[in-house]
């Protein structure tokens, strides 16, 4: 503590004698930060990083995953110990450790942060698109671009990147963050981290964002890299018109030779036995040259039916990750990012409204946020609740068809308890908790009414189901590891993946 009759200390030490979330002394470190680091690297690695204990010969930092923390110590501990090198009087060591959640990592949109200040401060991101010229798909133009041995058989048909899917432009939150994570690394350390990397989840989750974010990130670092991205229907066509035309020495020269090959929708190579066979050994000579393999699908590559058993192996050889249906935060967080790309800045109940009413597809999310932005700037009106009440009418609540017994079945299994026991009338702690946690999913991910749901539990009232969703909402307010807990029973949901 400083006594009042010590002369004051200087700048530095009053900032090592504060309290870590007094944030000074980390804002001054992610400022020096941001000049060393590139601002997507930043938003990923850096979002959780806190000060938690610094004196005159060392700085402990720490984080809230492992992963997290080894990669910080592997890639940037050089980075971060000139940065606490810079805003200090002399050197100090540098330590990395782990804390639990405590609400720091979250989106910095909902909750702003010393991360989100100092990247706010900063000059807009590049847009992420390829450089003029420079083809990125299986067009006749990277073909000649590659030295492939002729054009590119077959269709013209092309699939350019889209400028807006970028990493700086992706909304993390629980549902995401691993692949984002290990989509980031696979684009900082191509062939080396995550080899091949697999995405996989439904449809509209943002898979394709983070596939072309990926070639954005290799292309702006090195412009003469060889990145091909496309559709694996893509890849099925041009296999067949060159085999058609007599062109299959073109194709593979094409493909076996890129640095980075990206293939969308891996699930449609099912029941095609011989574009099976040819990607086997694309894929085998990419892996050998230590080239980037980035995959996505619909489902994991031990349920897309019909390939072959050597393909899904190797499939499964790098990363593979999961996209999940997104929870209420970061539904909030990205229908302020899009509303914000348009220039507007949403009201929080406006932005939660929004988020109440889809909740399972980024991209009809995103088609919602401009619906109420377009009608308001036609109408010249300002967007408020009302407004946007009235832009929704006619859209129906995108709940996924969860039904009572998805719901049963879930907490049966989750909780180890019967089903007998769930509707029965025992109020000990390890039957009235699960019971309530029923309720509370039933009135979030159904259309099930208060009584609906109290006939549903041995016909009881209305109030008692009133009193249990209020009760599991006002300790998940509190509780963040609880929050956690139904975040991830709500995805399982969403997504199905609680049956076998």
């Amino acid at each position: 503590m400083t006594d009042a009759h010590v002369p004051e200390p200087s700048l530095v030490e009053r900032e090592l004698d504060r309290e870590p979330r007094d944030h000074s002394l980390l804002r001054a470190v992610l400022q020096a930060l941001a000049g060393r680091v590139r601002r997507e690297q930043m938003e990923t690695w850096f979002r959780s990083l806190d000060v938690r204990r610094a004196d005159a010969r060392e700085v402990e930092f720490s984080v809230t995953s492992q992963f997290v923390r080894d990669w910080l110590q592997r890639n940037f501990l050089g980075a971060l110990q000139e940065a606490v090198a810079s805003v200090g009087p002399e050197p100090r060591r540098i330590a990395l450790t782990l804390r639990e959640e405590d609400g720091w990592d979250n989106l910095r949109l909902i909750d702003p942060s010393p991360l989100g200040e100092v990247l706010d401060r900063l000059a807009p991101p590049p847009s992420g698109q390829a450089p003029a010229g420079r083809a990125v798909d299986g067009s006749p133009g990277l073909a000649r671009n590659l030295g492939a041995s002729g054009p590119r058989p077959g269709a013209r048909r092309s699939n350019p990147l889209n400028p807006n899917y970028t990493f700086d432009k992706f909304v993390v939150g629980s549902c995401n963050r691993l692949a984002h994570a290990a989509a980031l690394a696979s684009a900082e350390n191509p062939g080396r981290a995550f080899n091949p990397l697999f995405v996989h989840g439904n449809v509209g989750l943002g898979k394709s964002h983070l596939l072309q974010a990926i070639c954005h990130a290799v292309l702006r670092r090195e412009q003469e890299a060889r990145v091909a991205y496309l559709s694996c229907e893509d890849f099925t066509n041009t296999f067949i018109q060159a085999i058609q035309q007599g062109q299959l020495d073109a194709f593979r020269d094409h493909y076996r030779n890129v640095d980075l090959l990206v293939i969308d929708d891996v699930q449609f190579l099912a029941n095609k036995e011989k574009t099976q066979d040819e990607f086997f050994h694309t894929f085998n000579a990419l892996y050998d040259g230590q080239k980037q393999i980035v995959l996505s699908s619909d489902r994991p590559p031990v349920e897309i039916p019909t390939v072959e058993s050597r393909l899904v192996s190797r499939f499964k050889w790098g990363m593979v990750t999961e996209v999940e249906a997104p929870c209420f935060e970061t539904r909030v967080a990205i229908v302020r990012r899009k509303a914000m790309g348009r220039g507007i800045e949403l009201q929080d109940d406006v932005a939660r409204l929004l988020a109440e009413r889809v909740t399972t597809n980024i991209r009809e999310l995103e088609g919602a946020v401009i619906k109420v932005v377009g009608f308001a700037g036609i109408t010249g009106q300002p967007v408020t609740l009302s407004l946007a009440e009235s832009c929704l009418r006619g859209m129906p609540i995108r709940h996924a068809q969860v039904s009572a017994e998805d719901v049963m079945t879930l907490v049966t299994t989750e909780f180890a308890i019967s089903a007998r026991e769930l509707i029965g009338k025992s109020r000990t702690q390890t039957v009235s908790l699960p019971r309530q946690v029923a309720m509370f999913l039933l009135r979030e991910h159904t259309e099930s009414s208060l009584e609906d749901v109290g006939r549903i539990f041995g016909n009881r009232d209305h109030t008692t189901v009133l009193y249990a969703v209020t009760k599991i909402r006002e300790r998940a307010q509190k509780d963040r590891l609880f929050k956690e807990q139904l975040d991830t029973l709500s995805n399982r949901l969403l997504t199905r993946s609680f049956r076998g």
